[in-house]
């Protein structure tokens, strides 16, 4: 059974990144693994733009889950564009979702969701979304 991942309709955030050598698998493509750091380091540059820290003190945030659907290769030096949209939210979490595609190709690379929940460091308890992070 396949991931089937739905990208919403509106892209809260965009950024790029290029294909270094150390992200190709033994194959010579993009490995899996490189995905989902290129969608952490995404999701840790939305979060900071917005003021949320990704480091105990104050509110942070917790990775709850994580999906990803691969959709085509990608090689050494192409350019990634990553885009990121809310997904479902609940009082104390949100789904970040990502559609990641190839400057060079055109194609979509994956679709990724993290769901991610919000953290009070100093009491230990998870907390409400941070103002900002809907916006």
């Amino acid at each position: 059974m396949r991931v089937e991942i739905e990208y919403p309709e509106k892209t809260v955030f965009s950024c790029q990144t290029r294909v270094r050598i150390t992200d190709l698998s033994a194959s010579g493509h993009v490995g899996f693994d490189s995905i989902v750091a290129m969608i952490n380091d995404a999701s840790a540059q939305f979060f900071e733009k917005r003021g949320i820290q990704r480091k105990p003190g104050g509110i942070g945030t917790i990775f709850a889950d994580l999906a990803v659907a691969y959709k085509s290769e990608s090689f050494f030096g192409d350019t990634l564009h990553i885009d990121m949209a809310i997904g479902d939210t609940s009082r104390k979490g949100v789904d970040l979702m990502f559609r990641i595609h190839s400057t060079h190709t055109g194609k979509v690379v994956a679709f990724a969701k993290i769901g991610v929940l919000f953290f009070d460091y100093e009491s230990r308890q998870v907390a409400p979304i941070p103002e900002g992070i809907l916006a």
